[in-house]
């Protein structure tokens, strides 16, 4: 059965699993090339995960001590390229056949970071992460880079912590172990982890400020349940009651994240979704989640073609809003 998947996420735990099942000790290093946290691809996920791990599989025969492995887009289709140890030559490479969606922008936060670690396991992968990134990472200290302490929370020791409060520090938790105390989602990192990761958590600890968020519904009791279960988890809220009423707002001021109810009269939450792109609007890259009932594959699919970017199944819950908004770090 064809499912909506996040691929980035998917083969950041594909790979920690192939890691924690093989024989050796082999160092990860993840690059995302593709400009976005998010990449949303329509695919079987049976299928895609043995895919995935037999590309993985393949390239672990050959590394001794780490592997890098690179995602990029090529044409709006996913690209994952993989190198063993320091090898230039592409141990194993494929490309998603149909085109994926990808959404959330990096935004970079200062011009140069500098990564430090008193991690051997980290340590050993930092070179592949400043030399193939596109942030412009470095380990020389500079007055003008912003300083990243990583944290290894299995071999953690008084010795890694640097009490300045410039140092923004991430400890580093094993994806396929669940850790032992509460983890920080501003502060922790799921090894193995994406370049961007690093990024996306320094944006969130320098970011308190709630999300803004449009929800456009034309069922009034709709909209005013799913205003309401978003700000008691913090957010902004500004509410539409039909297509063409949240599109004006979202050609007027910048949210965070849309949210848009399919069956809307005037305009259909992906016809909202598709004019914002279109028009080069101010929220073209913001991601545009459809609430919807519709859950065959192929009219998803279509949603997603028209540039609604993520799906939430009505009637939605507010848990189901809560685990959905982790991933823009709110609480």
């Amino acid at each position: 059965m064809s499912v909506k998947i996040e691929l980035l996420e998917f083969i950041q735990c594909v790979l920690a699993k192939e890691l924690a099942e093989h024989g050796k000790t082999i160092q990860p290093c993840l690059i995302n090339k593709t400009g976005y946290y998010s990449a949303v691809y329509q695919s079987d996920p049976t299928l895609m995960h043995q895919q995935l791990s037999e590309l993985i599989k393949q390239v672990l025969q050959v590394a001794d001590e780490k592997i890098v492995l690179i995602v990029a887009v090529k044409s709006k289709h996913l690209e994952l390229a993989i190198y063993a140890d320091t090898n230039t030559d592409i141990a194993a490479i494929c490309t998603t056949p149909e085109k994926a969606f990808f959404s959330q922008p990096v935004s970079i936060p200062h011009q140069f970071i500098e990564l430090r670690s008193g991690s051997n396991k980290i340590n050993a992968v930092l070179a592949p992460y400043i030399k193939f990134s596109l942030v412009n990472f470095t380990h020389l200290k500079m007055k003008s880079a912003l300083s990243v302490d990583l944290i290894d929370e299995e071999s953690k020791t008084t010795n890694d912590i640097d009490n300045n409060n410039d140092v923004i520090k991430l400890t580093l938790c094993n994806i396929v172990n669940a850790p032992d105390t509460d983890v920080s989602p501003t502060s922790t990192l799921f090894w193995p982890f994406y370049d961007t990761d690093i990024i996306n958590m320094i944006n969130k600890q320098a970011s308190p400020e709630p999300l803004s968020i449009l929800v456009a519904d034309d069922s009034i009791p709709s909209q005013v349940a799913t205003q309401a279960m978003l700000e008691k988890l913090g957010c902004k809220v500004v509410s539409a009651n039909d297509g063409n009423s949240a599109l004006a707002l979202a050609q007027q001021q910048t949210f965070d994240l849309i949210l848009l109810d399919e069956r809307m009269p005037g305009l259909y939450g992906s016809d909202v979704a598709q004019r914002l792109v279109n028009d080069d609007a101010m929220n073209r890259l913001t991601p545009k989640v459809a609430l919807t009932g519709l859950t065959e594959p192929d009219e998803i699919q279509h949603l997603f073609s028209k540039g609604i970017t993520h799906y939430l199944e009505k009637p939605v819950t507010k848990l189901a809003l809560e685990k959905f908004l982790v991933q823009w770090q709110l609480q």
